[in-house]
């Protein structure tokens, strides 16, 4: 912060910054069903301006954070809702809804001066584009966007092409219920192949196809594309009558002819809807329609009443997201690792944020390269992306909310661990690709080392995760591979956190693995360039070669292995150049003496599989894609990491990724599991 700076313009500055940036994107999601960023990264835009807005004490109803929807486009006609289009606010995590759930059981304590029983109606979150249907007579007279949450486009004609809503219904009283359009994942898939042939743009999401159909100025292209529905709210019915829960309102809205989602779940407390919760974030992306959270309302009807509305929102549901796979937060800092292979990959420090289930603090920017692409700086807000187990990595910097104090970041030209100079690597067109410490005894490179040599695909020493390592590689226990095998357990059982029985199970592990096949001996050293495949191609090589193991190993030429299938020059020159350095054959040299390594043996009996390569992708729910790989290798058969022309077969399990659809592009053909399983004879 600069001299003379209060805090308070700083904030207000901010302020000025994330509204303007919220505004530009609710315009570009509600107006013109374009978003350019995801849902979850504007949510969490939103979060940050609740927090900023309560800080500097705005009323609730000047908050932009409050306000919904968007403004009409032109070529609709307006529409003034019979009832205001509120939006829930959203909850991420257990804590957040116990308060919900709280300051409600406050209010109606107050108000009934007795402890209210709660029961929950959880349904699911869909995404897709709001609208309001009116009906009097029993016929639909207006189906309508929610637009401002005030006025809407009025979107009638198209309505009615969509075949789940019902142009009359049997109750003859006004009634006016609200629902979600969408399109099914398959029917997007549809058009988009069909729009790819014709050289025409295809369409980001199904919600972004359904929202734009449904403001087409042309019925036929709404009929065409195949709209679902589902009607979830009874917002007004004139008539005395009252339902008592929301559980009667949806069976009523069927008995009409609605479509109403039947994933829903009726609960008795929080716990429940927790598990409710839970079992869909592993199932969402099941269904043909997105899916980003729960719904959660009160079941009582006349509790909601009591509890009635803030500016924006029924106090009575509240929206409750899955776990984020992307979101925003701020640089603090970039720091720099080395690998195993001597790579340095910038880190950016993170100022720690919830995403996909786990507290993130880190990303990987990848390389130099990659910084100057996103010109990320320190200070800088940015969106991250977490799926699953996956690393973080940040999507895009958001350079409207920049602080002035933002930093450059300049790359090293020396190694922080050993200070030596750093390399430039060039691919084959001479085009940079990012700098390595080429020192063999930096220190950097000697941990991510061991962390390597003892992962489950190399040595595979239980017991012996990073945490640990890091202690025995501090106190000077472990420095290299061969240290492992040299420990005692008396070097550390009466260590915080061992004892005797986590010391002997780390003994038998170490001592277990002193039988090991070729090829994960090779993979565990960690030689640049050389990953599963490639160790396995190598092994079989130097296992036909006679002599003792480390004669063989360092007898090797260039020449060698360049005539290898899957082995090239630049795998090859990394190989005999490892092998060749006195660090590194002193290492080996010390493992072959002390490990029993097992040449690689294959069947003779069954060979059928020769020549034919196999590539998996996937899911397989049988059986491991390890073990997949083991059985078709030992009946002579080939596994890649990558599809190409000499491919024989693509075998897909659950989910597969982009190795499908370039088996599809390149014709090669496709094994569902239970093919794969008659093939191998599992």
């Amino acid at each position: 912060m600069k001299p003379g700076k209060s805090p308070s313009n700083t904030n207000t500055e901010k302020l000025s910054s994330l509204r303007a940036l919220i505004k530009l994107h609710r315009e570009k999601y509600h107006t013109h069903d374009a978003p350019e960023i995801s849902d979850e990264a504007y949510d969490a835009l939103i979060r940050q301006l609740e927090e900023l807005e309560a800080a500097l004490g705005i009323s609730e109803y000047a908050q932009e954070s409050k306000k919904i929807g968007g403004k009409i486009l032109e070529g609709f006609e307006k529409t003034t809702h019979a009832v205001p289009q509120w939006s829930y606010d959203n909850v991420f995590d257990i804590s957040e809804l116990e308060n919900w759930n709280e300051r409600n059981r406050k209010i109606l304590v107050k108000e009934w001066d007795t402890d209210p029983d709660f029961e929950y109606v959880c349904e699911l979150k869909i995404d897709g584009l709001k609208i309001v249907l009116t009906y009097r007579d029993g016929k639909l007279i207006t189906g309508a966007t929610r637009g401002d949450g005030s006025v809407g486009e009025d979107v009638t004609e198209n309505i009615k092409r969509i075949k789940s809503i019902p142009h009359t219904i049997s109750e003859t009283r006004p009634i006016v219920v609200v629902g979600e359009v969408w399109m099914k994942t398959d029917d997007l898939e549809k058009i988009n192949a069909e729009r790819e042939k014709n050289g025409q743009p295809i369409y980001a999401n199904p919600r972004n196809l359904a929202a734009g159909t449904l403001r087409q100025l042309d019925t036929d292209i709404v009929a065409s594309r195949n709209l679902q529905t589902f009607i979830y709210d009874l917002e007004y019915l004139d008539t005395d009558r009252e339902f008592e829960s929301h559980e009667q309102e949806l069976q009523f809205l069927k008995q009409q002819g609605f479509n109403v989602n039947p994933d829903r779940k009726l609960c008795k407390g929080l716990q429940q809807v927790q598990e409710y919760y839970e079992s869909w974030i592993e199932n969402r992306h099941d269904e043909q329609y997105g899916i980003d959270g729960l719904v959660v309302k009160l079941n009582n009807k006349q509790q909601c009443k009591q509890l009635g509305y803030t500016a924006k929102s029924p106090r009575f549901g509240v929206a409750y997201k899955f776990p984020a796979e992307e979101t925003t937060t701020v640089v603090e800092d970039i720091i720099i690792q080395v690998g195993r292979t001597g790579v340095l990959t910038p880190v950016a420090v993170l100022k720690p944020v919830p995403v996909a289930g786990s507290v993130v603090s880190r990303a990987t920017l990848h390389n130099a390269d990659e910084i100057a692409r996103l010109d990320v700086r320190i200070h800088d807000t940015v969106i991250i992306r977490k799926a699953g187990d996956i690393i973080p990595e940040i999507l895009q910097v958001l350079t409207e909310l920049r602080p002035k104090n933002s930093k450059h970041y300049e790359f090293p030209k020396t190694c922080p661990v050993c200070n030596a100079s750093v390399i430039q690597e060039k691919n084959t067109s001479g085009t940079s690709v990012g700098w390595y410490c080429p020192n063999s005894e930096c220190g950097g490179k000697h941990f991510e080392t061991l962390v390597h040599f003892v992962s489950k695909k190399g040595m595979n020493i239980v017991g012996l995760g990073q945490k640990v390592l890091e202690r025995f590689f501090e106190v000077g226990l472990v420095q290299n591979p061969t240290d492992i095998f040299k420990l005692k357990k008396e070097d550390f059982v009466e260590w915080e956190r061992f004892g005797e029985l986590s010391s002997d199970k780390l003994m038998k592990s170490i001592q277990k693995s002193k039988e090991v096949q070729l090829q994960k001996f090779l993979f565990a050293l960690g030689i640049r360039h050389i990953g599963e495949e490639t160790a396995e191609i190598l092994a079989n090589f130097i296992g036909q070669k006679n002599g003792e193991l480390f004669k063989r190993l360092q007898s090797v030429t260039v020449s060698d292995l360049s005539n290898l299938e899957g082995v090239g020059p630049v795998v090859a020159e990394s190989f005999v150049e490892y092998m060749n350095n006195n660090y590194h054959a002193r290492i080996v040299s010390e493992l072959v003496d002390i490990l029993d390594i097992q040449m690689p043996k294959r069947s003779t009996t069954n060979q059928s599989l020769a020549g034919k390569t196999f590539v998996l992708t996937g899911t397989l729910e049988t059986m491991s894609r390890d073990v997949a790989k083991e059985k078709i290798k030992s009946m002579g058969g080939k596994v890649a990491s990558s599809v190409s022309k000499n491919t024989t077969y693509v075998v897909a399990g659950a989910d597969p990724g982009s190795k499908y659809d370039e088996a599809v592009k390149l014709g090669v053909e496709i094994l569902d599991e239970k093919k794969l399983l008659t093939i191998i004879k599992y």
